[in-house]
């Protein structure tokens, strides 16, 4: 009786661990749609007046330039982190969440948050891969407050 108590038991709070366990999910959320590699073999052509201004868990900019961006144009964190934002024309307000850009791994930039379990990312560098074929090139943008909080 007290071994068919002490097997139950035993039983029961593996179970109980497997359930808990089962209820942390600690790997990083992959996407592979959109995940490419930093294209390295282009050079940045010139860096823009525009301001990328962090808010804690995402990236504003104005297209303050006289310059308008066509489709297909790729924002660039870090030279690892990359999303697709399409057209941006002049005087137009991008907010993007950084929880949104991917690296080639289809891992998604650490945003942070106030509910974040991991150290977030810096936002250190802003590029745009714009133009096609031939015609590709980086242009930078100017990053403002891009530290973690």
């Amino acid at each position: 009786m007290l071994r068919t108590a002490l097997i139950a038991g035993c039983l029961g709070a593996g179970l109980v661990a497997l359930l808990s366990l089962a209820g942390c999910d600690s790997a990083p959320k992959r996407d592979y749609a959109a995940a490419r590699e930093f294209p390295s073999e282009l050079k940045r052509s010139v860096v823009l007046d525009v301001q990328v201004v962090r808010d804690v868990t995402q990236i504003s900019s104005t297209n303050t330039s006289a310059r308008a961006f066509a489709e297909p144009t790729t924002m660039w964190i870090n030279r690892r982190f990359s999303r697709p934002i399409g057209a941006w024309g002049v005087g137009e307000t991008l907010t993007i969440d950084l929880e949104q850009f991917r690296d080639n791994f289809g891992e998604q930039f650490r945003a942070g948050g106030f509910f974040s379990a991991n150290r977030p990312d810096d936002v250190v560098l802003v590029e745009l891969e714009t133009g096609e074929g031939d015609g590709r090139e980086l242009v930078g943008l100017v990053v403002v407050k891009g530290k973690a909080e």
